[in-house]
């Protein structure tokens, strides 16, 4: 398995293009996965430089509805004409931040003219496998809830803004040599959520590896050490977080944790 970073908010070689958003290339058992097409097409600038073939990705997996995960999808879908979009059908749904002081719009870019791209689109709302071995999780376990609410998000029902609590959320797992490497986009739901819904699934406690986003960028220092706390209960060997992370929870995970962490940066790629 092959898993590289196209982009992430911050690189460590001047290189690649940076934006806020994520993308994640995933090569394994011959098929291509691309995870998340961050904010704009820059994943795919990078994509060249490292000499990535996009055309050649056979699904498109969208984490959640947010702008910088999906914002680069129509430049994508313009370069690749065969690949399935996975996602789920909350993505539709009109999701609002007001972090900035003010409401702004900060859902999927392409809702409103999903139906001309009907036939590329799959919506999924069991878990299901794509192909042997990797699966899309959708359906996600959350006895431990301080990690996924952020009162500064907010989803349009019946045409009223409500607090988010992320149904458009998904995640990946792939099973490899019977451990698990576990894919996240921001983990709204709950980083230890995800795991402990991937173990479940697959009944399989080693979590090799990581990739992806936490949410804990804004997080409390409470937050922090709650989700730390609940880490300590996984046999977790490695995990490379990004995004929304946070990158100075870094050396805290690390300190506290009997694992390797570290941080995704924009062309990190990683050989399972």
């Amino acid at each position: 398995m092959e898993i590289t970073v196209l982009i992430d908010n911050k690189k460590n070689n001047s290189t690649y293009l940076t934006e806020h958003g994520l993308s994640i290339l995933i090569e394994f058992k011959g098929e291509t996965v691309l995870f998340d097409t961050g904010k704009t097409d820059a994943f795919i600038q990078n994509a060249k430089t490292l000499g990535k073939d996009l055309t050649r990705v056979d699904y498109v997996v969208l984490s959640h509805s947010h702008y910088d995960h999906t914002g680069g999808l129509e430049e994508f879908l313009m370069l690749n004409k065969t690949a399935k979009v996975i996602l789920k059908k909350e993505v539709l749904q009109e999701r609002w931040s007001i972090s900035a002081g003010y409401n702004r719009k900060i859902g999927f870019p392409l809702a409103k003219r999903f139906k001309q791209l009907n036939n590329r689109f799959l919506f999924v709302e069991e878990n299901q496998e794509l192909f042997n071995d990797f699966c899309v999780i959708t359906k996600i376990n959350r006895p431990i809830r301080q990690s996924y609410t952020d009162s500064n998000l907010f989803v349009q029902k019946d045409g009223q803004l409500v607090p988010d609590t992320f149904e458009d959320e998904l995640f990946l797992v792939a099973k490899h040599h019977d451990k698990l490497v576990v894919f996240t986009g921001c983990a709204h739901n709950g980083i230890e959520n995800m795991i402990d819904t991937a173990i479940d699934h697959f009944k399989i406690n080693d979590i090799e590896l990581i990739v992806g986003g936490t949410h804990l960028n804004r997080a409390s220092a409470d937050q922090v050490q709650n989700t730390i706390q609940s880490l300590k209960g996984f046999n977790l060997k490695r995990a490379a977080f990004n995004h929304c992370s946070g990158m100075q929870n870094i050396p805290l995970f690390n300190e506290a944790l009997d694992a390797q962490i570290e941080y995704a940066f924009t062309g990190c790629s990683y050989l399972i």
